[in-house]
């Protein structure tokens, strides 16, 4: 049924660099809403440009075949980068904003960024009862954390996680960077 797949350890670069391209121009785009910019961001359009082309590839598997251990390779590569950038973008900052205001700083961050976590695990658990490795997928999804779900996938040993992940990911990766500056907006407003 069908034609035949022919699979190679080839990677079929031409595709791999439009869906790149297309995610930074989507990306870049950006529209005013109420005088209010907003825009998707890089990873929001790449979002967009790897849902289009994971579609085209459904399509016509012919197009976008990248072997396996490339597709690893490009995750882990990723994600090493994107950890190394946040790490030396905001490290300088980071030590002269805990000697201006001690460590109240980082027990916020922690708490802001745990609180959330912590509720969603228990109201995920206890009242809804989602499965764990669906609930803890759907938390890293909830914080679009990269690192997170990748994490979670190696311990794991499974890519059920996965299915709590992509639909929290897509739409907070929506989300925040739309509600961001809008809830910024309003409190420099009302205050």
């Amino acid at each position: 049924l069908g034609n035949e797949l022919r699979r190679s350890g080839v990677t079929d670069l031409v595709f791999l660099a439009f869906g790149i391209l297309v995610g930074l121009l989507i990306g870049s785009l950006s529209a005013r809403l109420w005088g209010i910019p907003v825009s998707l961001g890089s990873g929001g359009g790449a979002l967009v440009s790897g849902l289009v082309c994971g579609w085209i590839n459904a399509k016509r598997p012919a197009l976008g075949h990248i072997p396996d251990h490339a597709v690893q390779l490009l995750k882990d590569l990723g994600l090493a980068i994107f950890v190394a950038c946040v790490g030396l973008s905001a490290g300088p900052e980071a030590v002269s904003l805990i000697r201006e205001h001690g460590a109240v700083l980082p027990v916020i961050g922690l708490l802001v960024s745990l609180g959330p976590a912590c509720l969603s695990l228990w109201v995920g658990h206890k009242i809804l009862k989602i499965e764990g490795p669906l609930l803890v997928g759907a938390i890293a999804g909830q914080h679009v954390s990269t690192p997170a779900i990748s994490a979670i996938l190696a311990s794991s040993g499974s890519a059920v996680p996965l299915l709590g992940y992509t639909v929290t990911y897509a739409i907070a990766n929506v989300l925040l960077p739309v509600l961001g500056p809008i809830i910024v907006s309003l409190a420099h407003h009302l205050g």
